[in-house]
């Protein structure tokens, strides 16, 4: 029902009856309809409120859900990179093995080589030796590589905390909205039942209307005392997680 029409069922009600009896029910029923043309705007505000609210909510989710992916990427990656740098390196047994066998080698024959030969079994032996060093990355590189790994799974987890904080903001927002329409239900329901108490100047009728009335302002204070502490528990969270992601790039900086 729209607001004119509300304030011609009002009008209506301040005229209703004449000098009849009914006259005095009429002015009460067109006051309920008054106050719940009030709850209707009221709750229609906090209803287009609330959702507004939902949807930024879900777009700061949703970009802080897209920094944790591009963190996994990171992580990831640089993972499979020093999972790959490991598996390409020569294991110190295998090296150790080889040695063994070219030293087997050199004695095998049960006769001294000539000096060719043995020139030529020690340059084989060296290089061996040089291309396995070469092969083999040095600990500092691995210790790097460790140590991005780990900030990178850090931030990652952090970006994870971060996108986590908005799901209670998300669920007070939308339980905020959802009990600001069952108030305004009420109240439309409530000015319709009181437009038919005036038509038939019924106090039977008009006793649901109040009934309807008073629901509507119960739904609506319960929902804005509960979504008020929801909605600060919600942002405390939210504040908390953003503090400790400044932080880390705090420390990252110093480092």
């Amino acid at each position: 029902m729209s607001l004119h029409e509300i304030a011609e069922h009002i009008e209506h009600a301040a005229h209703g009856g004449g000098g009849h009896g009914g006259s005095g029910v009429a002015r009460y029923i067109g006051i309920t309809m008054a106050l719940l043309g009030v709850m209707v705007a009221f709750c229609s505000a906090m209803v287009g409120a609330q959702r507004t609210e939902l949807i930024k909510a879900m777009v700061e989710q949703s970009t802080r859900m897209g920094t944790y992916q591009t963190e996994t990427m990171k992580f990831r990656s640089m993972t499979a990179n020093s999972e790959l740098l490991k598996a390409l390196s020569p294991a110190k047994d295998e090296i150790k093995r080889i040695e063994t066998t070219l030293r087997e080698k050199r004695g095998a024959g049960g006769k001294k080589d000539d000096e060719d030969t043995a020139e030529l079994k020690d340059l084989i032996s060296s290089s061996v030796e040089d291309l396995a060093d070469l092969l083999t990355p040095d600990h500092e590189v691995i210790r790097d590589f460790a140590k991005v790994a780990k900030t990178y799974e850090r931030d990652m987890k952090e970006a994870k905390e971060d996108a986590d904080s908005y799901d209670k903001m998300i669920e007070a927002r939308g339980e905020a909205a959802e009990g600001y329409e069952r108030a305004l239900l009420a109240a439309e329901i409530g000015i319709v039942i009181a437009s038919v108490a005036l038509l038939l100047a019924n106090r039977m009728v008009w006793a649901v209307s109040l009934v309807l009335a008073v629901t509507c302002l119960g739904t609506a204070g319960y929902t804005f005392q509960a979504s008020r502490h929801s909605v600060a528990a919600a942002q405390d969270k939210i504040q908390k997680a953003s503090d400790n992601v400044i932080q880390l790039e705090k420390d990252d900086e110093t480092e």
